[in-house]
């Protein structure tokens, strides 16, 4: 018998984790499962590939948290689904609190490096335990890199044997054929995606871009820093290009001579894959995260110091000097993404953590 399996997300449309969701649910095995699907928010932009049922429930009412809380009971006892599946930490506590008055079992998902990640809020100490309270009483935790699992157990003190890491994966074949869709004019730049705004930490990239002043800087995203992000390169000499977002940024990714991260956390950033499936060498700082599952560092990217304009800046320009090495390590760099982060490993091992 197939399991119904309720997916709950913030937003199907977004971010590194919205696109995982969206690809765990366009391929599950449908003759094992039978998928559902809801968000707490619309854009207007969402497209599912196959067809899922799905739900969409918000509020306007405050606290928002209690009457979320109430429509997801509500819709878990219409649906009545063999196990819950959640993704990110604040809607991960709305979902366990349901699963636990419905008593249906519940598989939490964690992206991202949590410490780091609910500094950001106000009362994060309250948030950190409310997270110790609630995420033991899962049935299992997902996480999408050993470091994400590794600071759950040290800052939260959560059981590793309820853990399981599942890194993500990409459909190699799709991303080709996405890059090329349309032709990119300058193939001499140096890329960056994400969002526009701290976390990111594109500050650093164009500081250390002003040592390479002929090269343009692409940084792909939308976010409110964008104004102060120009004004700096201005003031820089740094020519940069902000296109925005792209439903298909992969010819920028594919005509790069490099892709460069410098947030100051990540979860297990999936943007790497995206450069390395499409064979451009990568480079990232040394933050908090999986960074040093995806790069081995001489070998298949380069990984410098955490807020070190000059190491960047160094690295930055090597690459830029040496199309060799380039090619060296974006070869080295797929060959082992082939083997470890294909979107199929991926699936198959969420599917055997939904079927327990």
């Amino acid at each position: 018998m197939k399991k119904k399996i309720l997916f709950i997300i913030y937003s199907i449309q977004g971010g590194g984790a919205e696109k995982r969701t969206q690809k765990i649910l366009e391929n599950l095995d449908r003759t094992k499962f039978e998928p559902y699907l809801c968000v707490f928010h619309l854009t207007g932009k969402e497209t599912l590939k196959e067809n899922i049922p799905f739900f969409h429930i918000s509020t306007k009412l405050w606290p928002a948290s209690f009457f979320l809380i109430w429509k997801l009971i509500k819709l878990i006892r219409e649906i009545r689904p063999e196990k819950i599946f959640s993704i990110l930490w604040s809607i991960n506590l709305i979902s366990i609190i349901a699963s636990k008055l419905t008593n249906t079992p519940i598989v939490i998902n964690e992206a991202n490096t949590l410490s780091a990640s609910i500094k950001r809020y106000y009362f994060s100490s309250f948030r950190k335990k409310l997270i110790c309270t609630l995420y033991p009483k899962s049935l299992i935790i997902t996480t999408v890199s050993e470091y994400v699992k590794s600071d759950l157990i040290r800052n939260f003190k959560l059981n590793k044997d309820k853990i399981i890491t599942v890194h993500s994966g990409i459909n190699i074949k799709a991303v080709e054929k996405l890059s090329k869709k349309y032709n990119m004019e300058n193939k001499n730049y140096i890329l960056a995606c994400g969002g526009l705004h701290w976390r990111k930490n594109h500050n650093l990239l164009i500081e250390a871009a002003e040592q390479l002043k002929n090269t343009p800087l692409i940084i792909l995203g939308t976010g409110k820093l964008k104004e102060s992000l120009a004004a700096k390169a201005k003031t820089l000499g740094v020519n940069l290009i902000l296109p925005g977002y792209l439903e298909n940024p992969y010819p920028y990714f594919k005509n790069a001579m490099f892709f460069v991260l410098t947030s100051f956390y990540e979860g297990f950033p999936n943007v790497l894959l995206d450069a390395i499936a499409l064979k451009t060498p990568v480079i990232s700082v040394d933050c908090p995260g999986g960074i040093r599952e995806i790069i081995n560092n001489g070998e298949t990217g380069v990984i410098v110091k955490r807020n070190d304009k000059q190491a960047l800046a160094n690295a930055m320009q090597s690459l830029t000097e040496n199309p060799d090495m380039r090619k060296k390590l974006a070869q080295n760099a797929y060959e082992n993404l082939t083997k470890k982060f294909t979107l199929e490993r991926m699936v198959r091992e969420y599917e055997k953590v939904l079927y327990l």
